[in-house]
């Protein structure tokens, strides 16, 4: 056996180990890179006196770029400055990938003053957890992950970091909530609480008054970057599976459909001929890949993955999060009116690269034209090869802010396959629904659908379509 592998065979075994004392809230074994030091390395005892906040705080550690030129080099600003804490006693830090971002090494600081070179050996752009490693004189502080991250709505915790500049600061709060999203695609059921978060808090510990980590500060909601009271923790149980990933292989590869998908409610799914339903509409599959060779289409309304219902994009990203490639899963749609279950052997997802887009909300008045009418405010014309295309869009039409856009290629009207621009606004125009669900092509895009309320009460229960400046990849 080569050194290569054997080193690779050392991180797995250790990450092995690692997943089950990270599950028993244990401290952490060494790390294949500190493969020298005994195996029962542990943290220093703490100190008489101290409480379990400052014990905490030792742990801590404030992450940056090594230098200004490492800085430009990685074009993040998030990069800038951020926070961690030490979950094993030879070394190894958890933080966000998006504070380490694109670096291959950063600067480590104590709240002891001491400084290490830390080299990023594992990042996970999907949950947004990394891990860092410094080489220390001896076994470091620890912070050990509490047994379970649900607290009791209303409990204390604590959160630590290094918040604008201020280093190793302590804000407190309660817990606010639990399952919370901050973006349609990102597949974290986050914790809430309103201790104070602002820029340089990613990375750093949510603890409980026993000084125990029960989630990974992450994000504030998306409508700002300050502390507006509320904020969104990694739960610790998700942080467990994953760094044992990272510390044995540097990433973590899924499984995936191989199809883009967007969000059907009960309106979208009763226009498709799924009354009484509501899931994910397939916009797009990829060619050759999972989905494709087990019998997906275009227009499927994906109901479950392995008997998790499926209502927003997330849910499909949570429901894989933990798979492997070439897994099996049984995937229930709806296709034409009709049940259909598929089993789906996954294709790789190995994402490494940690980007997510970021969904920008729209506004909008829905007040009619004078007469009390309801304008869609868009028109179909035949393209230069026979296809049906969409014209002109008026500015701020319903057309334009449910997500249509000059030049778009019209496929389908609720299912319909549609050749002619007359039929398919009359098929429109026509219809007894509420909402009416058109398949277009878009240059760059693919294929996408877009739901159009057909009156201003349904506009006005419906949220706007998000225009799609984001890059979106298969789930």
């Amino acid at each position: 056996m080569t050194p290569h592998k054997n080193s690779s065979f050392t991180r797995r075994t250790l990450g092995w180990f690692l997943a089950a004392a990270l599950c028993l809230g244990l401290a952490l074994p060494s790390t294949a890179q500190a493969a020298a030091m005994p195996a029962s390395v542990e943290s220093p005892a703490p100190t008489r006196g101290e409480t379990a906040i400052e014990r905490a705080m030792k742990a801590v550690v404030a992450i940056s770029p090594q230098d200004e030129a490492a800085r430009k080099q990685n074009g993040d600003s998030e990069a800038a400055g951020g926070s961690g804490f030490v979950i094993d006693a030879s070394g190894l830090i958890l933080t966000n990938a998006h504070v380490v971002a694109k670096l291959d090494t950063v600067e480590v600081t104590f709240s002891n003053g001491k400084r290490y070179k830390g080299k990023v050996i594992g990042r996970d752009g999907r949950t947004d957890l990394a891990l860092v490693k410094i080489e220390a004189e001896g076994p470091l502080p620890v912070l050990k992950f509490a047994k379970s991250s649900k607290l009791p709505l209303g409990a204390k915790i604590f959160a630590l970091g290094n918040p604008m500049g201020n280093r190793f600061s302590v804000t407190s709060g309660i817990i606010s909530g639990y399952d919370r999203a901050y973006d349609v695609a990102w597949p974290v059921n986050f914790i809430q609480h309103d201790a104070a978060l602002n820029p340089g808090n990613s990375g750093g510990p949510l603890i409980t008054e026993e000084g125990e980590v029960i989630g990974i500060n992450t994000a504030t909601p998306p409508e700002t970057i300050f502390d507006i009271g509320i904020g969104l923790a990694i739960p610790a149980e998700l942080a467990a599976r994953i760094a044992p990933k990272l510390l044995a292989d540097g990433k973590v590869v899924r499984g995936r459909l191989g199809v883009t998908a967007s969000s059907a409610d009960a309106g979208m799914a009763e226009a498709l001929g799924a009354p009484g339903k509501s899931g994910l509409i397939v916009d797009a599959v990829s060619k050759g890949g999972a989905a494709e060779r087990a019998g997906l289409k275009i227009g499927d309304l994906l109901l479950s993955v392995e008997g998790r219902r499926l209502e927003v994009v997330r849910d499909l990203s949570m429901a894989l999060i933990d798979t492997r490639p070439g897994e099996r899963v049984k995937v229930q749609v709806i296709r034409d009116g009709k049940p259909v279950e598929l089993a789906v052997a996954l294709e790789s997802d190995d994402d490494t690269a940690g980007e997510r887009g970021k969904v920008a909300a729209l506004s909008m008045d829905l007040g009619g034209d004078a007469q009390g009418g309801f304008v869609l405010g868009f028109e179909f014309k035949t393209g230069p090869t026979g296809k049906v295309l969409v014209g002109k869009v008026e500015e701020a039409s319903i057309g334009q802010m449910y997500g249509l856009y000059e030049g778009d290629e019209l496929l389908a009207v609720d299912g319909v396959a549609m050749r002619d621009p007359a039929a398919a606004m009359a098929a429109i125009t026509g219809s007894k629904r509420d909402v009416s669900v058109l398949r277009i092509q878009r240059a760059g895009q693919g294929t996408l659908h877009v739901a159009l309320p057909l009156s201003a009460e349904a506009a006005k229960a419906r949220r706007p379509g998000v225009p799609r400046r984001f890059p979106r990849g298969p789930l």
